[in-house]
């Protein structure tokens, strides 16, 4: 595919090491793998300054300081590294190629970043990994004259087709203890590595470099560089995690120019083994591979069979996009993951008996199977970091092998703590928080990842999801490494908009035991050591929910006033729990702090709090945790010195071009297993959600083939159609309030969504929304022209400082609580008064008036409504009173 676009240089000031300069947009022809990057910047690089600079990078091991140097990253910001010189060469091959060097920094602007990368005569190749997220810079263009700085999220679905690791799963003995606390050894692991390039694989490549006309030794230089850029990042990934490193011996008799010639016809596995051992010979490398053009494919040829003779060179990786991030990570790193102990970590498909398949869905780490499984996808590139349990497997495998190099380093591990077991009520959330010491005081980064493997049929296939009812096996996904040892359960944002179960994450509502790890990874220049401690959260069935009765959704509450916040103790101060106390905490700004205005108060269900002067917010939440435990309960979002006014409904259009959707796989029943578009909608508000209406326009000719759904920003989903009719097309808006559906070409209407889009009330607008759509039947293929989203969001009132001074001697309201039959007194409102009664919801549900001209007045209101709390407003020309409204 091909890409052109205006280029344009931005003026930008040139510091003494600035070697990168960004420009906004090229005109020349851009890479294959880069035609459909969604986002990214661009630089030029003067690469003479840079290889200057380079020159005074020391090794590794050296004990010297690194050089500094500037590198882009995914935001287009020029981030400083101290920078050392760490070869993917043994060093008599290192010196055979002085123009291909490889480099390793440790982050200055960021001090969790790790970055590693590559300096050749093809320009430039990096990867940073750090917290949070990653980044890349690749030779963006084909004269590697503009550089792409990008992240993995910048991927679109059309580079990443259906992966199929055939390794044959197998269970090495030495790799199943599973020990609660464990740390790296304090020693680095060389092993030599033989990587050979099928003919179709140099080819690639060599066309990629516009060298079709260059000598043989050239073009292996060019081949050679390409296996270089991708041992450069599997290293950076076992490196950090593993403290494991790869040199390649001299590949170029193993790299092939013809395919007449080559040995490579498709039965990799044996002829990669037996080539390795013939042209390099069995004593002189310690695990080999090969690398193919072919179609998206891969084969350890074993688990955990490096240094083994007859079967260390039995790896292979195949695609037909053989380059960059997606096929170093995702597909090299995974199947080289294999060779030296890893199992799959995935439970989409079936048992694989390794006790590691821990991760929900095709699961997002190393040895899964990101991006590739269809509706089971938990996201689309995979994570840069191996789970606890490969770390574990991996590492008892090589404590068992004699090959590698073994480098001690000074560098200690880190000492983590995971906490004491607690156990906890069913349906609640809880937040793990893990205490970690280094004594080098290295930039650390943290990963809490559940530890439970899947073992029972049903939490495989389709009970792969996560589930309230599931008994066994994960239920949480993996997420990134962070910066603070801590980890919400679901992620925090779902627990502010009372979302306890998706797809990747659910809370347990049946008695279950947790097991969860924590990982600290210490980043250090010294050599990365990491270290694991776990914690068991026990869920009681004999206990919970835990819940916040009151406030409500949308109830106002005024500053300095006192409130009785209520909350279901559900059995949770008796055993197993016994939880006598609890702290309540206060938020003003949406959730992100909080502060405590009741410590240690008895677990009672109720307690009057205070709240403080000057609190008026338009989304406010309380928080009630456990003391000496780790669950809580949030309360829905609330107003503080604001009145409901009603509800505003917006609506969001996608602007793109159409998208097709991919021909199916699958049935119009049964399990769905076609992969899915995802049709973006980028929504900037932010404001909580009342309600959401959904309107799609796909083109399809037969309906019962489709399922269409959406897909909030905080990961949870509701399916609007599942495979009925054999109607063509669907125009309908789907909505709580619609009809039931009517099998007609279009589908078209007012229609009741198959699930409930009521998920979505309390949630933040902001943020993407998906529609995804999936065709689960070969033949017929449609595609999605345009979709809508209504989002209804609660619309408040902020009330005036002075607006209770004024009202508070001019408008009473008795009696309150009553039965519907209330009196207004009120004295010189100016002029006619109009009375508004909102529910909590923020729905009129009565209006009416009086006369408040001048003097003293009383007036009586006999409502008819049911018994709750409402907000009562006055206004006139003087007056803009509310107030709470109790009808008992």
């Amino acid at each position: 595919m091909k890409k052109y676009l205006l280029m344009s240089v931005l003026a930008l000031p040139l510091l003494s090491f600035a070697q990168w300069t960004k420009v906004s947009n090229t005109s020349k022809q851009v890479k294959e793998e880069f035609a459909s990057l969604k986002e990214k910047q661009l630089f030029s690089l003067d690469k003479s300054l840079l290889k200057s600079k380079l020159q005074n990078a020391p090794e590794k091991f050296s004990g010297q300081k690194g050089v500094e140097l500037m590198m882009p990253n995914a935001e287009g910001v020029l981030e400083k590294f101290l920078v050392w010189e760490y070869s993917n060469f043994t060093p008599e091959v290192q010196a055979m190629f002085p123009n291909i060097r490889s480099y390793m920094g440790i982050g200055v602007t960021d001090k969790s970043a790790y970055l590693r990368f590559t300096v050749s005569d093809q320009g430039v190749s990096s990867s940073t990994f750090r917290t949070g997220s990653s980044s890349f810079v690749e030779a963006y263009t084909a004269g590697n004259d503009v550089y792409a700085a990008y992240s993995s999220s910048s991927r679109i679905l059309d580079q990443k087709d259906e992966f199929i690791c055939s390794t044959m799963d197998e269970v090495l003995q030495s790799n199943q203890e599973n020990t609660s606390s464990r740390s790296s050894n304090q020693v680095y692991k060389a092993f030599r590595l033989a990587m050979s390039a099928q003919a179709e694989y140099s080819q690639y490549h060599i066309t990629r470099a516009g060298a079709e006309s260059a000598t043989d030794d050239e073009k292996k230089a060019v081949v050679l560089t390409a296996i270089v850029n991708t041992v450069t990042r599997v290293n950076a990934l076992y490196e950090k995690d593993l403290a494991v490193h790869f040199n390649l011996i001299d590949i170029l008799p193993i790299i092939y120019l013809d395919a007449a010639s080559d040995p490579y016809t498709g039965s990799y596995n044996s002829q990669v083994q037996s080539t390795l051992n013939t042209v390099i010979g069995a004593a002189n490398y310690d695990i080999g591979h090969v690398v193919v053009y072919a179609s998206p494919n891969g084969n350890a040829g074993c688990i955990g069979c490096i240094c083994t003779n007859g079967s260390k060179g039995s790896g292979f990786t195949s695609h037909y996009i053989p380059v960059s991030d997606i096929f170093d990570i995702d597909y090299v790193a995974h199947e080289i993951g294999h060779q030296v102990g890893g199992n799959h970590t995935h439970t989409y498909s079936g048992s694989e008996g390794s006790g590691v398949q821990v991760e929900v869905g095709s699961g997002n780490t190393i040895m899964a199977y990101t991006g590739i499984t269809g509706a089971y996808d938990t996201q689309f590139n995979s994570n840069d970091f191996f789970t606890y349990r490969n770390i574990l497997q991996i590492q008892n495998n090589l404590a068992n092998k004699a090959c590698a190099v073994n480098t001690p380093i000074t560098n200690t591990p880190p000492v983590v703590n995971a906490g004491p077991n607690v156990t906890i009520p069913i349906s609640t959330p809880f937040v793990l928080k893990g205490t970690v010491t280094d004594a080098e005081n290295d930039p650390m980064s943290y990963v809490w990842e559940q530890n439970n493997s899947a073992t029972a049929s049903a939490q495989f296939g389709s009970g792969s999801y996560a589930s309230p009812t599931k008994a066994g096996g994960p239920n949480f996904k993996m997420f990134p490494p962070k910066s603070e040892p801590v980890r919400y359960f679901p992620e925090f944002g779902k627990v502010l908009a009372g979302v306890s179960a998706t797809r990747w994450e659910a809370l347990s509502s049946v008695g279950r035991t947790l097991n969860f790890t924590l990982t600290a990874r210490d980043n250090s220049a010294a050599g990365a050591q990491t270290a694991t401690d776990e914690v068991i959260v026990t869920v009681s069935a004999t206990a919970g929910p835990f819940v916040v009765t009151a406030p409500t959704f949308g109830e106002s509450l005024v500053s300095s006033g006192n409130y009785s916040v209520k909350w279901n103790v559900a059995n949770t101060n008796a055993a197993p729990v016994n939880t006598a106390n609890v702290n309540i905490k206060l938020s003003l700004d949406g959730g992100k702090t909080f502060t405590t205005v009741a410590a240690n108060t008895a677990n009672d269900g109720e307690e009057a709090v205070t709240i403080p002067a000057g609190s008026q917010a338009a989304n406010a939440y309380f928080m009630i945790e456990a003391v000496d435990n780790v669950y809580f309960a949030m309360s829905p979002s609330f107003v503080i010195d604001y009145s409901a006014a009603g509800e505003v409904c917006t609506t969001y259009t996608y602007a793109g071009a159409p998208v097709d959707i991919n021909d199916g796989t699958g049935s119009t029943s049964g399990p769905i297993s076609s992969p899915q578009i995802m049709v973006p909608i980028d929504v900037q508000d932010s404001k909580v959600i009342t309600k959401i209406s959904v309107k799609p326009t796909v083109e399809h000719p037969r309906t019962s083939q489709l399922v269409v759904g959406v897909q909030g920003p905080l990961g949870q989903s509701a399916w609007l159609w599942n495979r009925k009719c054999t109607s063509s097309g669907i125009t309908a808006t789907f909505s709580d309030e619609g009809a039931a559906y009517v099998c007609a070409s279009p589908i078209a209407g007012s229609v009741k969504p198959d699930e409930s889009l009521s998920i979505f009330k309390g949630n933040d607008t902001k943020g993407i929304w998906n529609l995804f759509v999936s065709d689960n039947v070969r033949n017929l293929t449609g595609k999605v022209t345009t979709w809508s989203l209504e989002l209804c969001t609660r619309d408040t009132q902020a009330l005036a400082v002075n607006e209770n001074a004024f009202n508070s001697n001019n408008i009473k309201v008795y009696p309150n609580p009553s039965n519907g039959n209330f009196f207004i007194k009120s004295k010189d409102l100016g002029g006619n008064a109009k009375v508004t009664i909102y529910d909590m919801n923020g729905r009129v549900v009565h209006t009416s008036g009086f006369n408040g001209l001048t003097g003293e007045s009383t007036n009586e209101f006999n409502v008819n409504l049911t018994k709750g709390v409402y907000m009562l407003k006055v206004t006139s020309p003087k007056a803009n009173y509310t107030q709470k409204l109790m009808i008992k």
